[in-house]
């Protein structure tokens, strides 16, 4: 058949397909076009990839410009804060004659009409003198006390930021009964109306109280009282439910009103009205009606906790115009803090239980716990341990929580052991010790609750203890608070910073100035300056992204515990293969982790169930930060950890892999010694058996007695994985006899079940033994079956089986792996 290429060609195909004629060709001009499209596509490919290029890079840009924003926005308020406190303090060192005012409001109070607050020349100060020294025991006023009873008693609404201990009490107390009538107290706990009520009655003075479980009969007697003009008390303690919910005791206080007997209202803890505050009580929200109510009344607002913006907040809720505000340092020289890494419950109870009976022996205190049922195992553990602990919640019988407040606070119980219901107002001078078993939900809570030691100026501790799992499990119980969450994060701050005094980080919280100094080494921190590293965790942060990338792919979750066992090699081994594990020891792991949870490169998100709420991990908004080969992280850890001595010279301090290599030598180190001594035991059962020793023993020992025996299965290591691997896999071992006059070969698996087979037989038989001789010895026995009954009915053998089927079961296994290693 005739073909050229001019046949082709004179068709216009080139030689790749066919032509008209039949031959293969490719049309040239096709062939152009083919060409241009390919060379159009790779162009399209590298503008595409140059285009996601721009877009990552883009990306990591706006999320560095973010966080300077951010950083700008923190640093501006804190100048604002400054400011404002050298303004202050410039006012404070001026003369009372200059000419110069204040530029706030006319409605503010000038320094020079507050300095006249500080003088006893008023008609009710030779009163309020008497009344201090007769009373109250005291000789003379705190700081800022004077001013603030002047205050109120010249009809001033004010606010008092006071630390706990510092007599905010006395501020309306003193008060109260130097005036007419008597003073509305409004308390959010009712172990803080119990403590102050005590006090007050074993000081000679009259207060009463309405709450919940008030009777009928004592109810009546208060309301009666409180349009009274003789007033039978001078103080009447109430909840805000009560104010909220009883339009009776709304009636009586207008009534009261009327007749002149509302000298004042007090509102303690004024930091639970607003939301933003650390104990945020709905019913506190409506206590504007007093206010509305009683424009006239002097309130008079107390807290130890709460920042400019929080008391804003409160005095628009309670209606109070331009209220006069006071505050004293929260800092408190006596109070030493310290934060201790919680390793496990047994751990942890015991260093509770060190303390205790040695540093605090036979000195009060209190431990705080996080939930009910921890107050009641805790208390139970401790008087396990010879130590007079009692709990204390919300779910116990009102009876039985007085009954444990007056005996601890009279010093016949040590310990309580409390959640938060016991804590706010306690007014027991000689604490020693604050131990919180779990954080705190803020550093506002951990403030009030600590403030309860060393309220009469002698030093004591408070001691916090911080685990990597009590951060997701009080995650999960804020979650739906405004800003709980925010405020757990500021609180673990707290715990894991190592380089800040602890005053410091409480000082900023507080918008306050602080000097280091003025700690004294009252915190770990300052104790222990030099005790930590700076450690470079750029490499472990990307592994960790890493992680949750691939459990992104598979559509999977991972909780906090389940990426710190996946990061450590301990996750399933389908994933093991493809993500890279950590030499860090646990703590330290955990630690990473924390870091970049308050960094934002890691995020919670939480997920709810009819019966619980789960937290699990996902990549923040600062992860892809990560991708960036220039962008380092570092992070601060303690120099002493779980133990381990992070042994770093000071020219690789910053390579975090040169801190654990010992670790993990040494742990390579007892794995292997591990696994000689396992091999070496096993070899020695595996020549006892091949010498027929096993045999014997079991022979001579075994009883042939058939009694029934129902007890659990016992564990033992199954052949059937080995099975499924094949016979390529099995290793041989020396000859073991099938019976004594034979030999046999069996795996390595097998040798290993002997040997536990025998020590198991051998531990149970002399158990029998011995105990056979306890009931021989006894005359109302009698028989060899008697004497050995009693121990075989507590004897633990595999499922339910007689001594004789046990034994012949033995070698039927070691002669049916004898048969299939040969075939």
């Amino acid at each position: 058949m005739y073909r050229s290429d001019n046949c082709c060609y004179h068709h216009g195909w080139s030689w790749s397909a066919k032509c008209p004629t039949g031959h293969t060709g490719v049309r040239k001009g096709e062939t152009q076009l083919t060409t241009e499209v390919l060379l159009s596509r790779d162009h399209s490919a590298d503008i595409q990839e140059e285009l996601d290029s721009v877009e990552a890079e883009l990306e990591l840009v706006e999320l560095q410009i973010a966080e300077l924003l951010e950083r700008k926005t923190e640093l501006t308020s804190r100048k604002n804060v400054l400011l404002s406190k050298l303004e202050d303090a410039c006012e404070s060192a001026s003369a009372p004659s200059s000419s110069s005012k204040s530029s706030k409001a006319a409605s503010v109070m000038s320094y020079e009409e507050m300095q006249q607050y500080e003088c006893t020349d008023f008609a009710w100060s030779q009163d309020l003198t008497q009344q201090l020294t007769e009373s109250f025991n005291l000789s003379k006023f705190r700081p800022v006390q004077l001013k603030a009873i002047n205050l109120t008693m010249a009809g001033k609404d004010l606010f008092i930021v006071m630390p706990t201990g510092r007599g905010k009490s006395l501020c309306y107390q003193l008060p109260a009964i130097c005036s007419d009538g008597f003073t509305l107290v409004v308390t959010p706990l009712v172990s803080l109306m119990e403590d102050q009520t005590m006090y007050l009655k074993s000081i000679g003075l009259s207060a009463v109280m309405l709450n919940a479980s008030s009777t009928k009969e004592h109810s009546k007697a208060v309301m009666a009282g409180m349009i009274d003009k003789k007033a039978p008390f001078k103080m009447l303690y109430v909840t805000p439910e009560k104010i909220a919910k009883s339009k009776m005791f709304m009636s009586r206080l207008e009534k009261a009103n009327d007749a002149g007997l509302l000298s004042r209202i007090a509102v303690d803890e004024v930091h639970c009205c607003s939301q933003w505050g650390h104990d945020f009580r709905p019913d506190y929200k409506r206590l504007g009606i007093l206010k509305r109510q009683f424009p006239k009344v002097p309130l008079i607002g107390l807290t130890a906790t709460a920042t400019s913006s929080i008391l804003k907040d409160c005095g628009e809720i309670l209606c109070v115009q331009n209220p006069v505000t006071l505050k004293v340092s929260f800092h408190r020289s006596n109070l030493y803090y310290e934060v201790r890494v919680k390793i496990s419950d047994s751990a942890l109870m015991n260093d509770i239980t060190s303390l205790i009976k040695n540093r605090y022996k036979d000195q009060s205190g209190i431990i705080y716990v996080l939930s009910q049922k921890d107050a009641d195992s805790v208390s139970a553990e401790l008087q396990q341990r010879d130590i007079i602990a009692y709990p204390y919640h919300a779910n116990m019988n009102p009876d039985d929580k007085s009954r444990i407040h007056r005996k601890w606070t009279s010093g016949k119980i040590q310990v309580v052991v409390a959640t938060v219901a016991f804590g706010m107002g306690i007014d027991k001078a000689d604490v020693r010790f604050v131990i919180h078993h779990t954080i705190s939900k803020s550093i506002e809570n951990y403030y009030q609750e600590s403030g309860r030691a060393g309220r009469d100026d002698l030093p004591a501790d408070c001691i916090a203890y911080f685990g990597f799992a009590d951060i997701f499990r009080i995650s999960t119980m804020v979650v739906m608070e405004n800003v709980g969450h925010k405020k757990l994060m500021e609180m673990v701050s707290y715990c894991q910073s190592v380089d800040r005094c602890r005053s410091s980080v409480m000082a900023v919280h507080f918008d306050e100035v602080w000097d280091d100094i003025g700690c004294n080494n009252m915190c770990d921190v300052c104790r222990n300056a030099e005790d930590f590293l700076t450690l470079d965790i750029t490499k472990h942060a990307k592994q960790l992204v890493q992680i949750l990338e691939l459990a992104a792919s598979k559509d999977e979750k991972l909780t906090p515990l389940k990426l710190v066992e996946a990061w450590m090699g301990k996750g399933p081994t389908k994933h093991r293969k493809l993500m890279e594990t950590t030499t860090l020891s646990r703590l330290q792991a955990e630690d990473v982790i924390i870091q970049l949870l308050l960094q934002e490169y890691f995020r919670e998100e939480f997920s709810f169930t009819p019966y619980t709420t789960h937290s699990y991990l996902k990549l923040g908004r600062k992860a892809p930060l990560l991708k960036s080969p220039t962008h380092t992280l570092s992070m601060k850890m303690r120099a002493t950890h779980d133990g381990h001595s992070l042994d770093v010279s000071p020219s690789n301090k910053e390579d975090i892999d040169g801190v654990t290599n010992s670790i993990a030598a040494s742990r390579q180190k007892q794995k292997a010694h591990k696994d000689l001594s396992r091999l070496a035991e096993r070899d020695k059962c595996t020549h006892m058996y091949a010498a027929g020793e096993g045999t014997n023993i079991m022979a001579q020992n075994i009883v042939e007695v058939e009694v029934q025996i129902n007890v659990p299965k016992r564990k033992s290591s199954s052949p059937q994985r080995e099975r499924k691997k094949g016979h390529a896999n099995r290793s041989t071992v020396p000859t073991v006899s099938s019976s004594p006059s034979r030999t046999s070969v069996i795996s390595e698996t097998a040798a290993e079940e002997l040997c536990d087979l025998r020590k198991y037989y051998s531990k149970q038989l002399r158990r029998i033994n011995y105990i056979s001789h306890e009931y021989l010895g006894q005359p109302a026995e009698s028989g060899a079956l008697a004497c050995i009954r009693e121990p075989f009915r507590s004897l633990r053998l595999p499922r339910s089986r007689t001594i004789t089927q046990t034994a012949r079961s033995l070698w039927t296994r070691v002669s049916s792996r004898r048969k299939l290693l040969h075939r």
